[in-house]
């Protein structure tokens, strides 16, 4: 998915209060993480899926739960 597809995506969903707050409450956890939200983003522009499956087994546990977490979210 571009960067534009996931951005229409996103305030499409936005528009869900439920979908609101637990995309808040993930974003924050994200920004608890000093970096990782600049690391999330380059590994979700990845379109290959390998590489991208690959770049996420790198990251901490508790990222890698998040970044699924909002992956099912995204894709609910």
């Amino acid at each position: 998915m571009n960067s534009y597809n996931l951005v229409m995506k996103l305030q499409a969903k936005m528009q869900d209060p439920n979908f609101a707050a637990r995309f808040n409450k993930l974003v924050g956890e994200f920004n608890s993480i000093p970096g990782m939200q600049e690391e999330v983003m380059k590994i979700a522009q990845i379109q290959d899926e390998k590489r991208r499956e690959k770049a996420l087994a790198k990251l901490p546990t508790r990222v890698k739960n998040l970044v699924r977490e909002l992956y099912s979210l995204l894709n609910d």
